[in-house]
């Protein structure tokens, strides 16, 4: 018999991979691949923090600039626009019967907020330098056009990106260093569809 359900098991991973049939997610519910606790798989955002950072000197390395650092442009990073958030539970309560068999095989836990929001969609986001950064661009000027999102200007990032929130931050990226004062501070506002109004300053640093 144990060598029975054995091969059952093994048959229905085999039919699992071949027909693409899902496996079962693991969660607190779920917990046969010992997933850490998940307080909710949506989150809700309730206020931003603005930080500058230097490029990736490693794998999975995050290195934040301190006030008034000076900091090369080739390795600036951007304004990272991190949210605090609370997370929001939607997790079905049944688990599946075979769920054992799937976990003893092939585990995917569930984390906090990988949902995305719940609710929110960008509005949009403004960036304003609170410095004099070139001719075109005074103290309390908006830089929206000097912004990059990935490999799009912020306007057109916004236009397009036309669902809920998926992450819990997003990093704004400068296309160009500034030349009337190498002293950056900027502040960002970030509007929610929900009407909700967030915003926060960076501290002042040094690109050259």
């Amino acid at each position: 018999m144990k060598n029975l359900f054995k091969s059952f098991k093994t048959r229905v991973v085999l039919f699992s991979l071949i027909t693409g049939l899902p496996f079962i997610m693991c969660s607190p519910i779920n917990d046969d691949c010992n997933c850490d606790p998940v307080t909710g798989e949506f989150f809700d955002i309730h206020g931003i923090e603005v930080i500058n950072q230097y490029k990736k000197t490693g794998e999975n390395s995050i290195d934040i600039i301190a006030e008034n650092e000076i900091v090369p442009f080739e390795k600036y990073n951007g304004l990272s626009v991190n949210y605090a958030v609370n997370y929001i539970t939607n997790i079905p309560k049944k688990k599946s019967s075979f769920s054992s068999i799937y976990s003893a095989y092939a585990c995917s836990c569930i984390y906090n907020g990988e949902a995305g929001s719940k609710n929110e969609k960008y509005a949009n986001i403004t960036v304003i330098t609170l410095n004099d950064f070139d001719e075109a661009h005074r103290a309390n000027d908006t830089i929206n056009d000097l912004m990059l999102v990935k490999d799009e200007y912020l306007s057109d990032y916004l236009q397009n990106d036309t669902i809920n929130i998926r992450y819990q931050g997003i990093r704004l990226m400068l296309d160009r260093k500034p030349v009337l004062n190498q002293n950056f501070k900027a502040k960002v506002v970030v509007e929610l569809s929900t009407g909700e109004i967030y915003q926060d300053e960076s501290y002042s640093i040094i690109i050259q």
